[in-house]
């Protein structure tokens, strides 16, 4: 972003909010943010709006007063958990909660770009590599929850013509993430010199750095013409998690505190993501720039600062 723009952020206390900010700390933008709690100091140019997505009447309140022209929506219900109650919670925050933002700025008219975020869950249990052309059929409430958000911005873009663009990350990590994500579990345990309890780690998965997520969605600012679009964002290379595990505890000299094959596989757990990022290569000549190997030597050095 090259000239000052109205920057809104929801979720912005979330550990991707906090790195964005952060980024964009570096510009001229000036930011607003919703979220449930203001968890973020902020700066002179950074205003707070304390509410829940899913009140249709703040939403509307504080988008209206901030007016603002790009629209970052990172708020949602991430827990990945299984019964007829997780869906409806997966649906009432991330459905609902996104209808109100979009209803929302439509009454907005700076609005020149709307990122949202979708997952990899989406996908589910379907040919991989996964691509934005296939079929999706998840199979976590929380992935279907996503769906839903994501359809809804197709249908608010042909019908409304709302600028949305959907950006469907694989696993993102790094510094300000809660330990609630298996690798930050991980190094944390193994800073503490706690044993780290896992499966027998033969899952494939794809992770990305969080500045390169980032960099991804700030990128669009220079091609808001794919609205209405679907892009994944990984790394392209899918990696065991029992060698992530091994690598992690090997940089710490603690290989022996991770102890695989201690817990089963979670039900309906889904072996090998494997995620296509040619659409994204291609469209806005985008690729991550950081390997997996710089990313966990940065996460580590973070959370070995925090202690």
């Amino acid at each position: 972003m090259n000239k000052s723009k109205k920057v809104l952020i929801t979720g912005a206390s979330g550990f991707i909010g906090k790195n964005l900010i952060e980024k964009l700390a570096d510009t001229n933008s000036i930011i607003a943010t919703i979220d449930l709690v203001n968890r973020y100091s902020g700066g002179t140019k950074t205003v707070f709006y304390e509410g829940d997505i899913r009140d249709y009447s703040f939403v509307e309140s504080a988008i209206l007063d901030f007016q603002p022209e790009i629209v970052y929506h990172l708020a949602g219900y991430k827990e990945r958990i299984d019964g007829v109650e997780a869906i409806e919670t997966s649906l009432d925050v991330n459905l609902t909660g996104t209808l109100n933002i979009f209803k929302a700025l439509l009454k907005n008219l700076s609005l020149e770009l709307l990122i949202t975020l979708g997952s990899m869950d989406e996908y589910g249990e379907i040919e991989r590599p996964y691509s934005e052309f296939s079929n999706e059929i998840p199979v976590s409430s929380y992935g279907f929850g996503k769906l839903c958000a994501t359809k809804l911005a197709s249908f608010f873009y042909r019908n409304y013509n709302l600028p949305v663009i959907v950006l469907r990350p694989s696993i993102v990590y790094g510094p300000y993430q809660e330990k609630d994500m298996f690798i930050p579990s991980l190094i944390n345990a193994i800073i503490s010199d706690d044993e780290f309890l896992m499966t027998p780690g033969e899952q494939n998965r794809d992770f990305i750095y969080v500045q390169d997520l980032i960099g991804a969605m700030l990128s669009f600012d220079n091609f808001k013409n794919y609205s209405g679009q679907v892009f994944n964002i990984g790394s392209g290379r899918s990696i065991k998690i029992k060698a992530v595990a091994l690598m992690i505890g090997k940089l710490l000299e603690k290989e022996y505190l991770i102890k695989v094959g201690h817990h089963e596989y979670r039900k309906n757990e889904i072996m090998n993501y494997a995620t296509s990022i040619e659409k994204a290569k291609a469209s806005i000549d985008w690729s991550p720039l950081v390997s997996f190997e710089e990313g966990i030597s940065l996460t580590i050095k973070y959370f070995q600062n925090k202690k």
